[in-house]
C-alpha cells in the first residue's frame, strides 16, 4: 500500500497548473464576478501549497509547515465560498460562520507553531478545520439543495473526503487505537486519494457547476418572460400542444383563454410604464392564483395573456374566467390603488376534436375583440367551431 508522495505531488501540481491556465483563458472573455474571483484565488492557493510541499525537504524552517497549512485552508476556505455563492446559499451566517472559522484556525496554528507541536499534531489540526471547511458545502450539495444529479453526488463525493481528513484528524490516536502498520498506511492512502478527489472537485467538479448552473439560466432566459416569471409565447405553445393532443385523444374538454388589460396605453401614459409593468406582474400573478395543477398561463405580447384550461368544459372555464376578471379589480400595487380591468376571450373543445393552436388563438382573439366591442371588462365565449 505504499504511495510516493512525492510522485502524488508531482502529478496534483501539474494537473492542477494545467487546469487553472485553461480556466482562466476560458474565463478572460466573461466578467469576472466576485464567484469566480473567490474561486480562483482559491486555485491560486491550492498551487502555492503544492509547490511549498514539494520544496519542502529543500527550505529548512520551521515555520513551513505553518505556512502550507494555513494556505491551504485559506484555499479551502475560499472554495467553500465560491461553491456556496454558485448555489445560492451564502449569506451573512455562512459569512460569519468561515469567519470565525479561518480566524480560530489561524490563532491554534500560531499558538501550536509557538509552543512547537509536532507535526503529526499540526496536521490533524488541519484536517479537522477541512473537515469543518467542507462540512457545509457538502450537507448543502447532497441534503439541502438536491436540484440536480450532478449536485447529489458531488455531496456523496464531499462526505467521502470528509471521512479521509477525519481519519487523518485521528492519527495522534492511532497508538491508543491500537492501529497496527498496516491499518495506518491504509488509512495514509485514503488520505491522499480523498486530497486528490478534493482537489477534482474544486476544479472539475466546480467547473461543471458553473456549466450547469449557466444552461439553466439560458434555459430560464428561453421559457420564461423576463418581467412576469409566466411562460413566455414560444414555450407556452410547445407545452400546450401536447396537451391539447392528449386531450383530444382521451376526449376530454379543454379550454383556451385570450386575455388583455383594457386600456393598457391610457395605464401606461398616466401613471409611466414602469406601473404599466407592475399592472401585468400583478395580472400575472392573480391570473396563477385561479388555475389548476396542469394549467398553463403565458405572455403572448404585450398585455396580451393566454391560458390553457386542458381540463376544463364550459361550465368550468366560464367560473373561472370570471374568477380571473374579479381577481383584477379593486388591485392595490405597492400600496397603490389602481384600478384597471380585463377582457376575455373563451373558447371550449369537449367533442373530442383536435384543433391547432392557431385556430385556437384566432377563435378566442374573435371573441376577446367582441368583449372590447361590449365596453372591456367581460368575458365573451366563441362558438364558431
Amino acid at each position: 500500500m505504499h504511495l510516493d508522495l512525492q510522485t502524488l505531488l508531482i502529478c496534483l501540481f501539474l494537473w492542477q497548473s494545467f487546469t487553472v491556465m485553461l480556466i482562466v483563458v476560458y474565463r478572460l472573455r466573461y466578467a469576472q464576478e466576485q464567484t469566480y474571483s473567490l474561486f480562483i484565488t482559491a486555485k491560486y492557493l491550492q498551487l502555492a501549497v503544492l509547490i511549498l510541499l514539494l520544496l519542502k525537504d529543500y527550505i529548512d524552517s520551521s515555520l513551513s509547515l505553518p505556512i502550507i497549512v494555513l494556505l491551504a485552508l485559506a484555499g479551502g476556505t475560499l472554495e467553500s465560498l465560491a461553491l456556496l455563492m454558485l448555489l445560492r446559499v451564502f449569506g451573512n451566517k455562512v459569512e460569519k460562520y468561515y469567519s470565525i472559522l479561518f480566524s480560530v484556525s489561524i490563532i491554534v496554528v500560531v499558538l501550536m507553531y509557538l509552543f512547537k507541536q509536532e507535526d503529526s499534531l499540526v496536521i490533524a489540526v488541519a484536517c479537522l478545520a477541512g473537515v469543518l471547511i467542507i462540512a457545509y458545502p457538502a450537507y448543502v450539495l447532497c441534503l439541502k439543495v438536491m436540484e440536480t444529479s450532478l449536485q447529489m453526488i458531488m455531496g456523496q463525493l464531499y462526505f467521502i473526503v470528509i471521512l479521509s481528513l477525519a481519519g487523518r484528524a485521528l492519527e495522534p490516536l492511532y497508538s491508543v487505537l491500537g492501529f497496527n502498520t498496516q491499518v495506518t498506511q491504509f488509512l495514509y492512502l485514503i488520505f491522499y486519494l480523498g486530497i486528490y478527489l478534493y482537489m477534482f472537485l474544486g476544479t472539475a467538479g466546480i467547473m461543471l457547476l458553473y456549466r450547469e448552473d449557466s444552461f439553466a439560466e439560458m434555459e430560464r432566459v428561453a421559457t420564461y418572460d423576463e418581467l412576469t416569471g409566466i411562460l413566455n409565447r414560444r414555450s407556452f405553445v410547445l407545452r400546450a400542444r401536447p396537451l391539447i393532443a392528449a386531450s383530444a385523444m382521451k376526449k376530454l374538454p379543454y379550454s383556451f383563454l385570450l386575455l388583455d388589460v383594457d386600456h393598457f396605453k391610457s395605464i401606461n401614459d398616466t401613471y409611466g410604464h414602469n406601473m404599466g409593468d407592475q399592472v401585468l406582474t400583478d395580472l400575472a400573478s392573480k391570473i396563477e392564483q385561479q388555475l389548476g395543477n396542469g394549467d398553463l398561463i403565458g405572455r403572448f405580447g404585450g398585455e396580451e395573456f393566454a391560458v390553457l384550461l386542458h381540463r376544463a368544459d364550459e361550465k368550468n372555464s366560464d367560473v373561472i374566467a370570471e374568477g380571473m376578471r374579479t381577481a383584477v379589480l379593486g388591485s392595490v400595487i405597492h400600496g397603490v390603488p389602481l384600478h384597471y380591468t380585463i377582457s376575455i376571450g373563451v373558447i371550449t373543445i369537449e367533442s373530442g376534436e383536435r384543433f391547432s393552436l392557431n385556430n385556437l388563438y384566432k377563435l378566442c382573439d374573435n371573441a376577446l375583440y367582441q368583449a372590447k366591442k361590449k365596453g372591456r371588462n367581460c368575458v365573451v365565449r366563441s362558438y364558431e367551431i
